[in-house]
């Protein structure tokens, strides 16, 4: 068990270095359904175990699921039904800055402590986190929900400099125009992350992590690890 670790512990270390020279940020860990990537304007054909790219685009159709990890480990995001996501990283030193765009639709996000920076954008707000599992929503008519079920998150209104703190067993609610709200989680609010979990539990993670290298003639190949 020690050796697989060690094994397994080698292979993200150099997973990590590869993907920093090749711009690649995440890896794609599921995928259930409709889903669509967008990379630079362009469709994207791919499947579970792919790395995905900075400022890439996931797509998701009813009754669909997504989910991917960054590469530095620290963090994973669900994306649920009829959503739409942004995903960006920047190298900040020697940890990766993190930010997830959500332009539509709800996402669940499990940051590990201490991981470095990392942000989720909303068409009205910013949540800064260091360490917590929440579920960010956005609903038909415009506004942000956040469902913090673990650790704290910093939200910011957009072009203000209005910052509130909402810790574990609390929702924020920020209407379209940035009216504010914070209030104990409802039975409502947790049952969406339910069901959003049980809409994501028929999608099963692979064993399997593709590398995308560079040939002599500059085309993209792929490694395929199997663990």
């Amino acid at each position: 068990m020690r050796k697989y670790i060690l094994i397994l512990t080698l292979i993200c270390l150099s997973l990590s270095l590869s993907l920093f020279a090749a711009e690649s940020v995440a890896m794609l860990s599921a995928s259930k359904g409709k889903v669509d990537l967008t990379r630079e304007a362009k469709s994207v054909k791919f499947k579970a175990g792919d790395m995905l790219k900075n400022n890439d685009e996931l797509r998701t159709g009813g009754e669909s699921f997504a989910a991917y990890k960054y590469i530095d480990g620290s963090s994973t995001i669900k994306v649920f039904s009829n959503s739409v996501v942004r995903i960006t990283a920047n190298k900040s030193g020697k940890s990766l800055s993190k930010k997830v765009v959500i332009d539509k639709g709800s996402i669940f996000t499990d940051v590990k402590p201490k991981s470095g920076a990392f942000m989720v954008q909303t068409p009205t707000t910013v949540a800064s986190v260091k360490g917590t599992g929440f579920l960010t929503k956005i609903t038909e008519d415009g506004i942000s929900k956040f469902v913090v079920t673990d650790g704290e998150v910093e939200l910011k209104i957009l072009d203000s400099d209005d910052v509130k703190s909402v810790p574990a067993g609390n929702t924020a609610i920020i209407d379209a125009e940035g009216n504010f709200e914070i209030r104990v989680s409802s039975a409502e609010d947790t049952s969406s992350i339910e069901k959003a979990e049980i809409e994501s539990s028929q999608s099963s993670e692979p064993k399997l992590i593709r590398i995308p290298v560079l040939d002599a003639s500059g085309r993209t190949k792929y490694i395929e690890i199997k663990y």
